[in-house]
């Protein structure tokens, strides 16, 4: 799962951003994810992974890291 995230957001970005990238930082203060990419992201994981997010799921803590994403996947399974 954290691949597949990973991948997505790789493709779309710009590469430096992701040499010492750790599953725990921040994509926010990094700048890998601003309001727009997240709500490709949200797309994408609904698709992806067969999930409904509501609007209340949509808080940046959901969304801020690798490892919060994969959490948050795993909590709507």
């Amino acid at each position: 799962m954290k691949d597949q995230i990973l991948k997505f957001l790789y493709d779309d970005s710009l590469k430096e951003e992701f040499e010492d990238l750790d599953n725990d930082d921040s994509l926010l203060e990094l700048g890998i994810i601003d309001s727009f990419k997240m709500l490709e992201l949200i797309d994408y994981i609904q698709k992806e992974f067969g999930i409904d997010i509501d609007e209340d799921d949509m808080l940046p803590e959901n969304f801020d890291s690798i490892n919060a994403i994969v959490e948050f996947i795993g909590s709507k399974k």
